[in-house]
C-alpha cells in the first residue's frame, strides 16, 4: 500500500520537462523585450523590419509559456487540499532572492539604489515586484473557493464558464485593440487555471486528446506566428509600421492566439506515457527561481544591456545570428541560475529556513480550513 501511494506522489516528467521548456521560453522572450525592445516597444526599434519580426518571433511564446504555467497549477490543484504552506514557500524564495540581488546590486554594482528599490525588495510580493508572482499568489489564495465551485459545477456549467471567461479576458481583448478588457491578468490567470482543472477532470482520459492537441496546436501556430509574419510583411508592403506594432499584440497575455497554441501544447504533453526522471524533476524544481532571479528589476538592465548586449548585438547581427544568439545566451543564463539555486537550496535554506517555523506557529490552520469548508 505504501508502495502505491509513494508511485501516485511521483511526479510526471513530462509536466516538469514542460516546466522547464516554459521557463526557458519565458527568459528568450525577455531577451526580445527587454533586450532588444527599447521600454518593452518596438515603436523606437532601428533596426531592419525582418529583424523587428525576428526579434517579435522570439517573444512570441512568452505568455504561452506563462500560460502553460498556470495550466500546469490548475492540472495538479484540483485534486489537492488547499496547502498554506505553499503560500509561505514561495514567498519565502521570493523574499529571500528579492534581498540577497538588492545586497549584492548595493555592494557590487555601480548604480544607485533608492529608497522605492529598498522598499519593492522587501515587500516584493505586495509591490509587484514580479508580476507573475503577485497574479500567481493572488490565485493560489483563491483556489480553495475556485475548486469548490468547479467540483461542484455539472461539466457544461464548467464549459460555458470557462467560454465566457474566454469571450470577456481573451477573445474581445485580442480583436477590440486598446480597450479597457486589455490584460487583465487576474481574470486570464482564473481562465487559464480553469482551463487546467478542466482538461484534468473531464479531457486527459479522452481517446481524442491527441486529436484536440493537434488541432490547437495548428490553429495556435497558424494565429500567432502566421499572424506576426502577415502583420509585418504588410508593415513593409505598405510602409506602415502600425501593423508590426499590433503584431506585438498578438504575444500579449490575452492573446487569443497563444492561448490556442499552449492549450494544444499542454494536451500534447499530457498524452504522453507518464516517466519519473530525477534529473528533469531537479532541474524543474528551480525553473522559479530561474525567473526571479533573470527578470529582477534591478539586474534587468545589466543582464540584458551590458552583459548580453541584446540590443546593440540586434543593429548589427544579421537575423539567423541573432536567433542562434538569443538561444545560446538564454540558455547560459538559465544554467547559471538553476547552478545558483541548487547551491542556495543545498546552503542557505538549510541554515535558515523560517517557512518551517511559520507554519509551526500557524499550526494546522489550513488542515482546519479543509475540514471545516471542505476545499478539496
Amino acid at each position: 500500500m505504501g508502495k502505491e501511494s509513494s508511485k501516485k506522489r511521483q511526479r510526471n516528467s513530462n509536466i516538469e520537462l514542460l516546466r522547464i521548456v516554459s521557463m526557458f521560453l519565458i527568459v528568450l522572450h525577455h531577451f526580445s523585450v527587454h533586450g532588444v525592445a527599447v521600454a518593452g516597444s518596438f515603436r523606437t526599434f532601428r533596426g531592419s523590419a525582418i529583424t523587428r519580426m525576428v526579434a517579435e518571433l522570439l517573444a512570441s511564446m512568452g505568455k504561452p509559456a506563462v500560460m502553460l504555467f498556470v495550466f500546469i497549477t490548475g492540472f495538479y490543484l484540483i485534486n489537492s487540499k488547499f496547502k498554506l504552506n505553499r503560500i509561505v514557500a514561495l514567498w519565502w524564495k521570493v523574499f529571500t532572492y528579492s534581498v540577497l540581488i538588492l545586497v549584492f546590486t548595493i555592494l557590487m554594482l555601480p548604480v544607485n539604489v533608492s529608497i522605492k528599490d529598498i522598499f519593492i525588495s522587501f515587500l516584493p510580493i505586495t509591490y509587484g515586484a514580479y508580476w507573475f508572482i503577485t497574479d500567481y499568489v493572488i490565485l493560489i489564495i483563491f483556489v480553495p473557493f475556485i475548486n469548490m465551485f468547479i467540483l461542484n459545477s455539472k461539466k457544461n456549467v464548467l464549459r460555458y464558464f470557462i467560454l465566457t471567461l474566454w469571450l470577456v479576458s481573451s477573445l474581445l481583448a485580442t480583436l477590440l485593440i486598446k480597450s479597457s478588457l486589455e490584460n487583465n491578468e487576474i481574470l486570464l490567470f482564473l481562465l487559464f487555471y480553469c482551463i487546467g482543472a478542466y482538461i484534468r477532470l473531464y479531457v486527459v482520459e479522452d481517446p481524442k486528446l491527441q486529436v484536440y492537441a493537434k488541432y490547437f496546436t495548428l490553429i495556435g501556430i497558424v494565429l500567432l506566428f502566421g499572424g506576426i509574419i502577415g502583420l509585418n510583411m504588410l508593415a513593409v508592403i505598405m510602409n506602415k509600421a502600425t501593423f508590426s506594432l499590433v503584431a506585438m499584440r498578438l504575444t500579449f497575455l490575452d492573446s487569443t492566439a497563444a492561448l490556442f497554441l499552449a492549450i494544444g501544447i499542454f494536451l500534447y504533453v499530457i498524452s504522453w506515457k507518464p516517466r519519473n526522471s530525477k534529473w528533469i524533476n531537479l532541474i524543474a524544481s528551480s525553473s522559479l527561481a530561474v525567473y526571479i532571479s533573470s527578470d529582477n528589476n534591478l539586474l534587468r538592465e545589466l543582464i540584458w544591456q551590458d552583459i548580453v548586449q541584446a540590443r546593440t548585438n540586434a543593429l548589427s547581427m544579421s537575423p539567423i545570428v541573432l536567433v542562434g544568439y538569443a538561444l545560446c545566451t538564454t540558455s547560459v543564463i538559465y544554467i547559471i541560475c538553476t547552478v545558483i539555486d541548487l547551491i542556495k537550496i543545498n546552503t542557505l535554506d538549510k541554515w535558515i529556513d523560517p517557512t518551517r517555523w511559520i507554519t509551526k506557529k500557524l499550526g494546522d490552520l489550513s488542515t482546519r480550513l479543509d475540514n471545516k469548508y471542505n476545499f478539496h
